[in-house]
């Protein structure tokens, strides 16, 4: 297999071949040399805003192990356990993770046969693509109706550039990592508590923990968050990437926060955050926190995997994600999902058996237990909740919720804390690490 580390070349078997012949190319601040998006219409690169965005990116500093925002690991130096831990603090402290050498890359080409079979996904399986000439006539409407097996032989048509954001696989979390998801092990713990017979569950409660991203070379993704406060992991298979982390300079004031965030998505405004650059190399595992910002570079055809998942010592963060989603979703992320309310009650229904040193700490137990509470204060920009409807149908009535309130609103009295204190403690919090002994508050719950 190729050294893909040690080729910085990224613009041979591209200009001319996959981009147009004259397609200009960009150094990266790590050394990589990679081509612009380009898609030529009567002498004139449509996609300028892209290469000009591109361009942008590539001055960003590289990340290094010892930075203030990225926690860099060694799959291979360091135990399963230890990891583990490394990566809920990290995450929990609102820091992205690398972890290099997680996973086996895959061959060195992306093909057809490959997808097929190592993930079954057929050439004939029909999806949205989105197409970057149709976004840049207007951002909101780039899908273009087509099949995976258009998607890969469009590789060599210099004439077009598309992606696949949403390819269902049925691979999530590399298996030594599966512990960090608290949402699917609150489902797995919950089901006598809240059994599901005769219940509709939304599917993306499942769908989300694993999907592919294809990509043509040379497609920029603009700045973004995921939707739903989720934690999202990535592993590189095929190709390369290279991700731009955006962090905010100044307080964490929502107001600020929020102006500063549609500026950097609609304006490709900088000025307001520091950033970091991680090249994702087939094998490598990235992670980042909910709410965090991010763009994208793909600048050879890339098959990457990933997927979604809650962990308690990051809800402060999901809180806050979800509260900018309910502001300015429809700017601030690119894809949507409507299944987080059913989630987070488990997480909660699920607290009075946990072992004492699993319960959350002080800080992202109250934020569970505001979005428990308030739920209906969450629905991003755009979207609608069905579950929250007052008149839902009987089969999509949750048979988590009651519980999930029964146990926040018992230890929110155990703490004696007054429910409509809960957006201005969670406003001003820093410290995320109090531990909080819930003593015999749910002794009740744990006997029914």
């Amino acid at each position: 297999m190729l050294n893909q580390h040690l080729n910085l070349d990224h613009t041979s078997g591209m200009q001319g071949i996959q981009v147009p012949e004259d397609a200009e190319t960009v150094t990266w601040s790590d050394g990589h040399i990679t081509v612009l998006p380009t898609v030529m219409r009567e002498g004139q690169n449509v996609l300028k805003e892209d290469a000009e965005l591109t361009k942008k990116l590539a001055e960003v500093p590289t990340s290094k192990p010892g930075s203030e925002f990225v926690t860099h690991f060694d799959f291979h130096n360091i135990s399963r356990d230890e990891l583990i831990l490394g990566i809920r603090a990290s995450l929990g402290e609102g820091k992205c993770v690398v972890v290099r050498g997680a996973a086996k890359p895959g061959p060195d080409v992306l093909s057809m046969e490959y997808l097929e079979k190592m993930y079954r996904i057929q050439s004939t399986m029909r999806v949205d693509m989105h197409d970057m000439e149709l976004r840049a006539k207007e951002s909101s409407k780039p899908h273009i109706a087509g099949t995976v097996g258009e998607l890969i032989a469009g590789i060599f048509n210099p004439n077009e550039q598309r992606c696949i954001l949403d390819c269902v696989i049925s691979t999530g979390l590399p298996q030594d990592l599966t512990a960090l998801d608290d949402g699917l092990m609150a489902w797995h713990r919950t089901l006598q508590d809240c059994p599901l017979k005769g219940k509709f569950v939304h599917p993306d409660n499942f769908l989300v923990n694993g999907w592919g991203l294809i990509h043509q070379g040379g497609v920029v993704t603009a700045p973004h968050h995921d939707s739903e406060g989720q934690n999202t992991f990535i592993i590189g298979d095929i190709g390369l990437k290279i991700w731009v982390w955006f962090f905010y300079k100044d307080s964490k004031n929502r107001q600020s926060l929020l102006q500063a965030s549609r500026s950097l998505c609609d304006k490709y405004d900088f000025s307001q955050f520091l950033a970091e650059s991680v090249t994702v190399y087939p094998g490598d595992l990235i992670i980042q926190p909910p709410g965090q910002l991010h763009s994208v570079y793909t600048p050879i055809p890339s098959f990457t995997r990933g997927g979604h998942f809650y962990s308690y010592e990051t809800l402060p963060s999901t809180e806050l994600s979800r509260w900018l989603d309910c502001h300015a979703g429809l700017l601030l992320t690119n894809q949507a999902h409507e299944h987080t309310e059913e989630t987070l009650w488990r997480m909660a229904a699920v607290i009075p058996r946990l072992p004492p040193n699993e319960v959350p700490h002080r800080i992202p137990l109250l934020a569970l237990c505001h979005m428990v509470l308030s739920a209906e204060k969450y629905v991003a920009q755009g979207t609608r909740s069905t579950i929250l409807k007052k008149n839902a149908p009987k089969a999509i009535q949750s048979t988590s919720k009651d519980r999930a309130i029964a146990i926040v609103q018992k230890i929110l009295q155990h703490m004696d804390i007054a429910a409509r204190d809960l957006p201005g403690i969670l406003e001003i919090a820093k410290d995320s690490d109090v531990i909080v002994d819930l003593g015999n508050c749910l002794s009740e719950l744990q006997n029914e």
